[in-house]
């Protein structure tokens, strides 16, 4: 094992060390009145940032703390500043994807998670890019991206309804209608999938009158 090899290893440990004392430290507090709350959990990572502004383990912490309460527009500073201490990080770009995708930022939601070996086939943020080319009218590079979260998450009737809106956009009324059949499996009761049925059916029929 090389130096570099050993000082990779070293930061790591050491990383992880740093995050356990974060967690204990929170842990800790939250037994000693006034007890857990969210503010308390807050003041301790903020008290923590005050002192040093750029330790990443307290960013990443309250971050994904904000994203659990669904605090969508304080945890996006926070993992834009720690992105620009570290680009190359995949995670933080994951979850600022996401934090972008419920704020309908959706030019942002392309211009993270677009570039070369940000996405692999098994990551769930292939929907937010593939939702939010949609939602920008690049359909058929979003048909791409959510063919490949279907492929593994099949049991999401949502991903077969942007799938079957996207083809029905394309003119590909088959496509369309195939994608909203499976949707309407998931879920045999949402009137909305049935009627889309209908359209795809109409326009196949009209195609082929």
């Amino acid at each position: 094992m090389g130096l570099g090899t050993n000082c990779q290893a070293i930061k790591a440990v050491s990383g992880v060390s740093e995050m356990i004392l974060l967690l204990l430290h929170i842990i800790i507090s939250s037994i000693i009145p006034p007890f857990y709350s969210f503010s308390m959990v807050e003041s301790i990572c903020k008290k923590k940032l005050s002192k040093n502004p750029h330790d990443h383990h307290v960013l990443w912490f309250l971050a994904n703390y904000y994203v659990w309460y669904e605090k969508y527009v304080e945890a996006q500073p926070i993992l834009e500043s720690l992105l620009k201490l570290e680009r190359d990080l995949k995670d933080p770009k994951l979850l600022l994807a996401r934090i972008y995708y419920h704020l309908e930022q959706h030019d942002k939601v392309k211009e993270i998670l677009s570039g070369p070996g940000i996405l692999s086939d098994k990551d769930k943020e292939n929907y937010y890019l593939g939702d939010s080319l949609i939602s920008i009218g690049e359909h058929s590079s979003g048909i791409e991206y959510l063919k490949r979260y279907s492929m593994n998450y099949s049991n999401n009737y949502v991903v077969f309804v942007k799938l079957g809106y996207a083809y029905y956009k394309e003119g590909l009324y088959m496509d369309a209608l195939q994608s909203y059949r499976k949707a309407a499996v998931l879920n045999p009761n949402n009137k909305e999938i049935q009627d889309s049925v209908v359209l795809c059916l109409r326009e196949l029929n009209r195609r082929n009158s």
